[in-house]
């Protein structure tokens, strides 16, 4: 690429990132008003989690693959519904075809964590493998004081072979991608919500598939867009006022490695980084009409060769998630402000 051709794309480009910027600060009433709820209206973020799983016997935890942050959280968030509301099972975004070593682990009667070792795919595939290990370690303790009746499950749930070991072409990674949230589905249908009506689950999954309503449009090269429907959505559908989704922001580090895409932060982490420096420990807010006068707010992150794109565009943020967990300073405790 020649010089000039460069100097016109940086320019396009820093067009275009003022443009989103406008967007967000159009309408200072409205960033005024976020912040302000923020202030007064916060909770601690195992407090939301909490009161979800008393409200709804699903829970989804939307996670940020590549931080450690969300894990920790969730580790919490599960001893915290598991000595409160109650749960049954965690679902973990984990290729279905180990659910057999996850079965191992948990069935051991000395803890013992070499069989999820000598498979680091039970690890997650964006990065933090030792803060995912605590999640599983959290439940082997748990089960280890509760009686057998009380034992929470380890659900592994995603399409088998996904990440894909090796490289793929994008319109095959993406063809394989669109398969999930569906798999996703029909996994926690038929392992926990179909055979037991008052099963508690929480549902730890990449912020895109958390979302409650929509999809997205995944587009590679000039051939037809492949539409995708978020599991949240597909779960809230089959059982309305049964499940509540929890977005978490803000956990910062390095982009995820993704085959295709992957959730990483909205425009409401910027709003509050600039606008709060003085609160570092993470919060929850409910999401509601507060949050309306943000246009997208949720980034949209493809893999290089593919694009994604939110449907429907003109979404807001309470359409998609009931509650938003803001991480804060890495390694602050969740429990508390």
């Amino acid at each position: 690429m020649t010089p000039g051709k460069l100097a016109t794309l940086a320019a396009l480009l820093l067009i275009m990132a003022g443009a989103m910027l406008l967007r967000v600060h159009a309408d200072p009433a409205g960033v005024a008003g976020l912040i302000d709820y923020a202030r007064t209206g916060r909770l601690a973020p195992l407090d939301l989690v909490v009161a979800a799983g008393r409200a709804r016997r699903v829970v989804v935890l939307g996670d940020v693959h590549a931080a450690a942050a969300p894990k920790r959280l969730a580790a919490d968030a599960i001893e915290a519904l598991a000595r409160g509301p109650g749960l049954d099972v965690v679902v973990l975004e984990v290729d279905a075809a180990l659910q057999p070593v996850i079965d191992a682990y948990l069935a051991g009667a000395q803890e013992d964590v070499t069989p999820l070792l000598l498979h680091p795919r039970t690890l997650g595939a964006g990065g933090a493998p030792r803060e995912f290990l605590e999640i599983y370690r959290r439940v082997w303790r748990l089960n280890h004081g509760f009686a057998p009746g009380r034992r929470i499950r380890i659900l592994a749930a995603d399409l088998p072979g996904w990440p894909p070991e090796r490289a793929l072409p994008p319109a095959a990674a993406a063809a394989l991608f669109a398969r999930r949230d569906t798999y996703m589905a029909e996994r926690i249908e038929r392992q926990v919500l179909r055979g037991d009506p008052g099963a508690r689950a929480l549902v730890f999954v990449g912020g895109y598939h958390a979302l409650k309503m929509g999809g997205a449009e995944l587009s590679v090269g000039g051939g037809a867009p492949r539409a995708v429907t978020w599991l949240g959505a597909r779960l809230r559908s089959r059982h309305p006022g049964e499940v509540f989704s929890i977005l978490t922001d803000g956990a910062g580090g390095s982009a995820a490695y993704t085959a295709v895409a992957a959730f990483r932060s909205t425009r409401v982490a910027e709003l509050l980084r600039r606008n709060l420096p003085e609160i570092t420990a993470p919060f929850a807010l409910r999401v509601d009409d507060r949050f309306d006068f943000l246009h997208r707010p949720i980034l949209e992150v493809g893999a290089p060769g593919l694009g994604l794109t939110l449907r429907p565009d003109d979404y807001r943020l309470r359409d998609l998630v009931d509650g938003y967990i803001y991480l804060g300073v890495t390694g602050a405790p969740t429990g508390a402000e």
